[in-house]
């Protein structure tokens, strides 16, 4: 029975075809009726938390667009959320290698890269659209910097990346028209 508006959402992260799995969760927190909903890209396979990330799978701040990463394929997926349902309304390349996690806040969306030199890279989010930020991408403190998650400060003034490699924090400045500053570490 769909309808509720509650659902619980998770990522298979599979090579073969990437998936986000919906369920429906009623008044009492049972959760049921799962769904499967094809990201249109692949993952990066394995079993024990091979992203070793949070923010795979992120829930827009108005609750009505889910974006996923496809760590396998370079790409990130948004879809539109009706309840428990998904419609799969767009897909775009990164702009570099096996994003790991993805932001939101307002009309901007921010994807960390993690393979090669990690980055980050900017997209404004329009009507359920990704459109690149030209200029956008801004490199983490060191190259294979394994970064951990990305996510805005709550009045989106500025984009934070964690790299484990280095036990570090990387801050970039949100300019005006969507692009960062240099990264202080």
């Amino acid at each position: 029975n769909f309808g509720t508006g509650h659902a619980v959402f998770y990522m298979t992260n599979s090579a073969q075809g990437n998936e986000v799995v919906a369920y429906e969760r009623n008044s009492y927190g049972t959760l049921f009726e799962a769904h499967r909903f094809a990201t249109g890209g692949r993952g990066s396979g394995g079993k024990v938390d091979p992203l070793a990330s949070q923010g795979s799978l992120t829930l827009s701040q108005d609750r009505q667009w889910l974006f996923a990463v496809n760590a396998g394929s370079g790409t990130l997926s948004v879809f539109r959320v009706v309840d428990s349902l998904l419609v799969l309304a767009d897909q775009v390349a990164t702009g570099g290698a096996e994003p790991t996690s993805v932001a939101q806040h307002g009309n901007l969306v921010y994807v960390v890269n993690a393979a090669g030199s990690s980055s980050v890279s900017g997209f404004a989010f329009l009507g359920g659209h990704l459109v690149p930020i030209p200029n956008s991408q801004q490199f983490l403190s060191a190259n294979g910097a394994n970064p951990g998650s990305v996510s805005f400060t709550a009045d989106g003034k500025f984009l934070i990346a964690t790299e484990k490699t280095g036990n570090n924090v990387d801050v970039f400045e949100v300019q005006s028209n969507g692009t960062l500053s240099a990264v202080t570490v």
